[in-house]
């Protein structure tokens, strides 16, 4: 898919397409549209934590065509990172707007997943509050790992149904990994995983009152419907970001932006393409980025990124970085970085992207066992080593 239709921030690690709702199903639409089969993730804070203690499932969820801002703390840090996002899209509001959408043009919507009973009362819900919406079919397969699954069921009746939407209700991170290893196989053009967005549809769970869902509250509504449940969760989320939070910040103070003309130059030999980027990374520069993706799928070409003499990079820079990279990798091609300085170094690891690209975090850990530390601690030494620079350009 090519995504310069909108923009992506990074945000902790997760590319979080910057949309409002509505404009959310559009880029929905435009994947159904686009051809080849296309995943899209609702990300919170549960999200954001799981993929950092699970390197497979974080790069599941950068891989994804699109991936919406379900949760008012990813909004809140990308204000505090300086690309402030629009707004949160839920998956709870998506299924009725895609439901809304169906009704429209007629598209084929499919339900897998829930408690035994709930994918059913959903599609009558869906039915009877958006006549001429084309549920095509639902199934709730029995409750088991994912290793146990009967997955050769489940993709017949899908592939029987040929739906344009398959929203998956299995939780996070076992839909992203179910989604991610069916794609081809279902031949679904946009899956999306949807966690317990059917339970609230059928009033199972209620949701919390509108001022809460807009002032961004609305885990603490969930929280009090089930404490023993969800009280955990949260406890351990925000202490995650508690704990990550202030190096995300530090890192980003310690950049210091380029004033002169920012540049992107472009070279390329034996079939690799080198892109020289000068300056600051951000939303300027990364619409030469764009451009240069395009030509190397179009050519077949892989693409090196040097960034030896890059100063500054912005969420939207890095955000198109992401973007560049899923681009990439779903046409079977390979982006890698080189010349990466310390300051970015420090920068993409306090930004829970290091895990992204095998060949800095290769290099950062050979520097590390190699003088006999830490991989965590080479961090916490970058860090006073750019704040004394830092002190020093100031004084």
């Amino acid at each position: 898919m090519n995504k310069e239709s909108q923009h992506t921030i990074a945000v902790m690690g997760l590319p979080l397409a910057n949309v409002s709702a509505d404009e959310a199903v559009d880029e929905i639409e435009k994947l159904i549209l686009s051809g080849g089969t296309h995943q899209v993730a609702t990300a919170n804070l549960d999200f954001w934590l799981n993929s950092l203690n699970d390197v497979h499932l974080h790069r599941i969820i950068a891989g994804c065509s699109l991936v919406l801002p379900d949760g008012m703390p990813l909004v809140w840090i990308s204000k505090l990172l300086g690309n402030p996002l629009k707004e949160r899209v839920s998956g709870v509001d998506m299924v009725p707007m895609l439901a809304r959408l169906s009704a429209k043009k007629g598209y084929g919507i499919y339900l897998l997943g829930g408690r035994p009973g709930v994918a059913e009362r959903a599609t009558k819900v869906l039915e009877a509050q958006y006549p001429g919406v084309k549920i095509v079919g639902h199934h709730a397969p029995p409750l088991a790992d994912l290793e146990r699954m009967d997955h050769g069921d489940a993709l017949d009746r899908i592939r029987a149904a040929k739906p344009d939407i398959l929203l998956v209700a299995f939780g996070n991170p076992k839909q992203e990994k179910w989604i991610r290893m069916h794609a081809r196989r279902s031949g679904v053009p946009v899956s999306i995983g949807i966690g317990g967005s059917m339970d609230m549809l059928v009033g199972d769970v209620h949701r919390a009152p509108t001022w809460m869902q807009r002032s961004g509250f609305e885990w603490l509504g969930r929280c009090l419907q089930e404490p023993t449940r969800l009280l955990p969760r949260y406890a351990r989320n925000f202490a995650g970001l508690a704990s990550r939070l202030p190096l995300a910040m530090m890192a980003s103070l310690l950049q210091r932006p380029h004033h002169g003309p920012s540049t992107v130059h472009r070279t390329s030999d034996a079939g690799i393409v080198h892109l020289h980027v000068r300056g600051n990374l951000e939303a300027a520069t990364a619409k030469s980025l764009d451009r240069t993706v395009t030509s190397c799928i179009a050519g077949g070409q892989l693409l090196v990124i040097h960034l030896d003499q890059l100063s500054y990079a912005s969420p939207e820079g890095l955000g198109a970085l992401l973007t560049a990279r899923q681009r990439m990798l779903s046409s079977g091609l390979s982006l890698s970085l080189s010349g990466v300085p310390a300051r970015l170094r420090m920068l993409l690891s306090a930004w829970c992207l290091e895990p992204l690209f095998d060949e800095f975090r290769m290099g950062r850990d050979r520097f590390a066992l190699g003088n006999g530390i830490s991989p965590t601690a080479a961090f916490v030494g970058l860090v006073r080593k750019e704040g004394t620079v830092a002190a020093k350009s100031q004084s």
